[in-house]
Formats: structure tokens, sequence, C-alpha cells
């Protein structure tokens, strides 16, 4: 098992830190880091008795104060239960009582009053007052199968499924950052300053905390997040993961000459949905590095990363040397010491994406032959046509993505025949029912849209920026 804590002590006078707010930027040191844990230990113990075991949910945006919590809580043996606080308030209700959470802490009481069902507590109560140092360690190979937390994934069609991840999900071995040989000869050294705006409660950012720490980097963020064009000014950057929604934001500051907002950013990574090859392009044409990573809440995190954007710009990358890729009938599968222990309280969704060992992670796509990973599809999503004819909808969002004028579109089935819903500027429509008609006489028959319903609001979407479908 991955010695976390230890990682902490050996690179003490270390930023581990960097809190982005203007004039009130602030640093924090591995040191305190670590100090402010165990500390944080001792306070939670105080409030809820022994903790070992305990479910302890918790919400709120990103903040130094989740961090502490998050590793305190799993450190101190108890069963941490991140909860996306952009999600809806059934949603969340659902994910309380389905996890068995014993209390909640929460960064805005009032905001989650409705979560009152369990004892609840603002973050002041894991932080206020004097306390002594918690005596914590690092996670032995014997609870290597004890259960850490309880993610609950953000689904496209349906209520969230509790991922069960263990102590050996997280810490069976050391977390890949920039695999060697694919990251322009940039390789993590203490202090190396590294950006993200994952959200913590979600596995890529909980997973970017916990590499970047391993290496001794320093982690920076953003105290508000609709700042992130601005606080990067006057920063060096090294790395950067981004959501795919910023990254677009970001490749119009990059088109613009506007570096400096992106705090000259070096090596730039994505991950949770699909990047067009044209972006890529754009990005890797003004001297960026660029990546992205593949993986699930189910698998632990990512399973695959692509630096290769030479040879392979359309690939979500390689499976990493401890992860194995098969298709099977056209589905990816992969094996990997990450895979989930399953769905919490859910025997029966368990056995349809975990079997053998193998995450079915429901991802249509193919391998080349150099291994690397391509995605072509949801098979959860693929719509068949009662002519026996299978249409994939991600294929022709693709195709109206084309106009620039398509802010946001879904593809669906409606009377045995395509349609998509299109949410753009009401001035542009006549524009998208043209491109449509273009694009219909290069389709085949099977494959022409039908209908063209507009929308004058964004759809709705998970964590990660992807839209939710419908059914």
């Amino acid at each position: 098992m991955y010695k976390y804590l230890e990682t902490l002590k050996q690179g003490k006078d270390v930023n581990a830190f960097r809190y982005l707010d203007g004039e009130n930027s602030y640093n924090i040191t591995f040191e305190k880091y670590l100090s402010d844990i165990k500390k944080c230990s001792t306070r939670l113990e105080k409030v809820l008795g022994h903790l070992e075991g305990k479910h302890i949910a918790l919400i709120g945006g990103n903040s130094y104060e989740y961090v502490v919590l998050v590793m305190a809580i799993i450190f101190s043996r108890a069963v941490c239960i991140p909860l996306n606080f952009r999600e809806m308030e059934e949603n969340l209700k659902f994910a309380v009582k389905d996890s068995d959470a014993e209390c909640l802490f929460a960064d805005d009481l009032e905001k989650f009053s409705f979560l009152n069902e369990v004892k609840s507590y603002g973050f002041e109560a894991a932080f206020d007052g004097d306390a002594e140092e918690a005596d914590l360690a690092d996670f032995t190979d014997d609870e290597a199968g004890n259960l850490m937390m309880i993610v609950y994934t953000s689904g496209t069609t349906s209520l969230s499924k509790g991922v069960m991840l263990s102590c050996g999900n997280i810490f069976g071995g050391e977390k890949i950052a920039l695999p060697k040989g694919y990251s322009n000869g940039f390789e993590p050294y203490p202090g190396m300053p590294v950006y993200t705006n994952f959200p913590l409660y979600h596995i890529g950012g909980l997973l970017a905390l916990i590499t970047w720490s391993e290496h001794a980097c320093t982690f920076y963020q953003s105290v508000h997040p609709e700042n992130i064009l601005e606080d990067l000014i006057g920063e060096e950057i090294d790395y950067a993961c981004v959501l795919p929604g910023v990254l677009k934001l970001w490749l119009k500051a990059i088109k613009r000459g506007h570096m400096e907002k992106l705090g000259n950013v070096k090596i730039l990574c994505t991950a949770g949905a699909p990047v067009s090859v044209e972006d890529v392009k754009d990005i890797t044409s003004h001297g960026i590095a660029f990546g992205q990573y593949y993986g699930m809440t189910e698998t632990g995190g990512n399973a695959t990363f692509n630096f290769d954007m030479e040879h392979h710009m359309a690939s979500v990358g390689r499976p990493y040397d401890d992860a194995e890729i098969k298709i099977i009938d056209g589905e990816i599968g992969i094996n990997y010491w990450g895979n989930m222990m399953g769905y919490y309280k859910n025997e029966d969704e368990t056995k349809e994406i975990l079997r053998d060992g193998m995450i079915f992670t429901g991802d249509l796509g193919y391998l080349d032959e150099d291994g690397y990973l391509y995605i072509t599809g949801r098979k959860k999503n693929l719509i068949i046509l009662s002519s026996g004819e299978n249409v994939s909808p991600e294929e022709l969002e693709k195709y109206m993505y084309a106009n620039a004028n398509v802010k946001e579109c879904i593809a669906f089935e409606k009377d045995d025949r395509i349609h998509v819903a299109v949410f753009c500027d009401e001035s542009v429509q006549d524009g998208v029912k043209a491109h449509v008609a273009e694009l219909n006489k290069k389709l085949p028959l099977y494959k022409r849209i039908y209908g063209v319903e507009f929308r004058d609001k964004e759809f709705e979407k998970t964590g990660t920026g992807k839209i939710k479908r419908q059914g």
C-alpha cells in the first residue's frame, strides 16, 4: 500500500497548496497540511465519538477545509461520502439515506438544510478550537479490502449509484501523474505548480489531490471558481487539468493570445468527456502539450492516458502498465486494481457492470494496433430502429457540433425516426436547420434527422459537464 501520510512528512517545507484569491491568495505547507489533518481527526472524535466505521457525508465547494476533512475522515478509518453539491435535491436526499450516513458536514448548513434527516454540522465544528494531533497511520496491506469511500456517480439517466471504493482502490499503488516519455520531458518535482478545477466530490478531483500530494507538488485552486480566467494572471503553472467546459473557455483565451490567463501553462489535460480533434490541434499549435485521461468512478479513476497527440490525437489513450483493456462485443472492459468493490446495497446493478473482476464500462470503442483506445459511443445510448439499424447519437451530435452556432444538442428517437434537440440563439435557428438539411444529404437514410426541436436554455448536466439524457 502507498504511504500517503509518510509522503506528506517528507515534503514538509514545500507548499502543498496555493489558494488563489487575488491579494488574499495564501499558501499551505505540507507540514501544516499534515498537522491540520491530525487535529481535525481529534475534533471529529470529540464531536462524534469513536470514528472507525462511521459513515460520514460531506458536502461543499472546493476549499482547504474540505480537503482536510476528507483526509481526516478516511485516515480515522471512517467511511467518507463526498456529495455533489450541484446535484438535485432529490438525488442528494437519496444519497444520504442510501449510504447509511450517520451525520453530515456542510460548508453552508442553511443552503443544505433539506438534508436534515441526519445530524448536520458546519465545517467549523471540525476546525474551531485547540486540539492535539491524533496518531494517524497509513493504510496497511491488511486494510486493502476495507471500505473507505462511497462516491455517488452523477448518472446521465437515473438516480446516482454509490460506488464503494476500498483503501486498496485508492492507495494500492503510486498514482502516475505524468507518464515518462509522453509529457514533453516534464516529470513531477517538489513544488511543481499544478492547477485543477475538478470538484473534490468527483473521483477526478480526489485523485488529482492525492496524486499531486504524493509527488510533493503544489496544488493550485481557485477560492472563487467564477474567477478562473483571472486567478492565474501573474502565476506560472506547469500543469493544469480542467473540466471539458472550462477547456472551451481556456481555448478562447489561447486563440486570443491571452496565455497569461492560463498561467502560461505548459501541459494542459482534461478528463470526463471527449475533446474534439480540432480543439486538440488548436491547443497544441500554441506550444502547449495536451493530454487526456479515461476512466470511471467505478474503476477508481483513470485507467488510460494519452499524451501522444502527434500519432493518436483522437484517442483517450493507452492503458497504464497495471491496467488491461479488452473489447467485448464492442464494449470496453477494464481490469484494474482500482476497480470498485461494487455498488452499495445494489447487487443487481453490480452484477451488470462488474463481472470476474472486469468493469464493463458501457462505452463502445476499439483498440488500434498500438494499443490506444478510441471511444465511439455509449452502449445504452444506442438508438435501435424498427428496421434493425443501430444509430449512435454521439455520432450525429458530433456532426451537429460542426455548426459553431450549436451550443448544445442531443440526438434521440421519436416515432422510429431520428430527431435532435438543440440549444442555440434564436437568431441562428434557420442556419441550424439549413445545416441539418445539408447534413441529411450525406447521411444514409436511417441516420437522417427528421426533426429539430429548439430550446432556450441549457440541458441539465452531471458534475463533469455531461448532458443528462432522458430515459
